[in-house]
Formats: C-alpha cells, sequence, structure tokens
C-alpha cells in the first residue's frame, strides 16, 4: 500500500506510516441531513474516503480532491469530515451546520459529516498538517485505513489514493478469504 504526504501533529511522530494499517477511531459525527454518523462502523462492509479538514481554509483543497474522486472513481463513497477539535464550538453546533447548509446541495448532506465532540479524537490520530489542507483517508470494508495523505492535492497523490482504492477493492473483506 502507498503512503504519501506529510502531518505534523500534536502527537510527535505521526503521519501516514503511523496510520496506514490501524483501525480508525470510533467517532460520531453529525451529517448536515441530521442523521448521527459513527465512523468507522457506520461504513463498514465496503471502503470509504474521509476527507478531514479542521479549517474553513481547506475546503479548496477538498473541492479538488471531490472532483478528482467524481472524474476518476465516480463508485467511491466519500465523506467531507469538517472536525472541530475544541469542545468550545460544541454549543454552536447548530448554527454551524445550517452555514454549512446553506453552501452545501442538499442530496450531498448525507455525507457532509461535522464531528464535534470527538473532534480531538481525530485530530490526534491523523495529525495536523502544516497548512490548511484535507487529510484523505481510505478505511477499508472495516475500518483500517490503508492510505493517509495531508500534504495538498497534487497530481502524484490522485494517482497514489487512485492505486490505493483499486488494491482496497480487491482485498475484499478479510475474513471472507
Amino acid at each position: 500500500m502507498r503512503e504519501t504526504g506529510e502531518t505534523r501533529g500534536r502527537v510527535p511522530g505521526r503521519g501516514a506510516g503511523d496510520i496506514v494499517g490501524r483501525p480508525f477511531p470510533a467517532v460520531l459525527g453529525h451529517a448536515l441531513s441530521g442523521e448521527i454518523v459513527r465512523f468507522p462502523q457506520d461504513v463498514a462492509g465496503a471502503p470509504a474516503v474521509l476527507l478531514i479538514a479542521y479549517r474553513r481554509a481547506a475546503q479548496s483543497d477538498i473541492d479538488r480532491w471531490l472532483a478528482a474522486l467524481a472524474r476518476r472513481a465516480p463508485d467511491t463513497t466519500v465523506y467531507e469530515v469538517p472536525t472541530i477539535p475544541s469542545p468550545v464550538y460544541r454549543p454552536l453546533a447548530g448554527w454551524i451546520d445550517a452555514g454549512m447548509r446553506g453552501g452545501v446541495p442538499k442530496p450531498q448532506w448525507r455525507r457532509v459529516v461535522t464531528v464535534y465532540g470527538d473532534g480531538s479524537v481525530v485530530r490526534d490520530f491523523v495529525g495536523e498538517a502544516p497548512r490548511p489542507v484535507a487529510h484523505v483517508v481510505v478505511l477499508d470494508g472495516t475500518g483500517v485505513v490503508r492510505f493517509f495523505h495531508a500534504g495538498g492535492q497534487t497530481d502524484e497523490a490522485v494517482e497514489a489514493l487512485m492505486v490505493a482504492l483499486h488494491d482496497v477493492a480487491g482485498r475484499g473483506d478479510p475474513s471472507q478469504r
């Protein structure tokens, strides 16, 4: 499995090599549609891409990843995962979600899942990039991280993601082997 990107987080040494092959932590998020989503449990059974961001400034990078995935892997399950590590913003969740709904087409609301209370768990697991970019995580059907990139969308990173998605799709459910 290929790993790319750089990440500097609050956890010393956190990077692609640190999380690829590990289970994604169990966290709760709130979809813009109003549903509660449990990662990785609610996406189990098939590969999924999580585009995690901590700052609004990362949206342009997320949009580039979404466009690449729509062109190259249109059947892939993709979640935008705005993540708010500070509990200070939890009381503002409804206001924040309402603002995001205004900029996201309604058919996509189920795939935009904000992580509030468990935001620090996500940040501690994937780390923080030195600039506002998406943290791209591919989960296999069992919730294990099979690809991670936090260096911004580039042609090389998209190619590595496509290889990882192909590898994960070929892997299937390990219990069925």
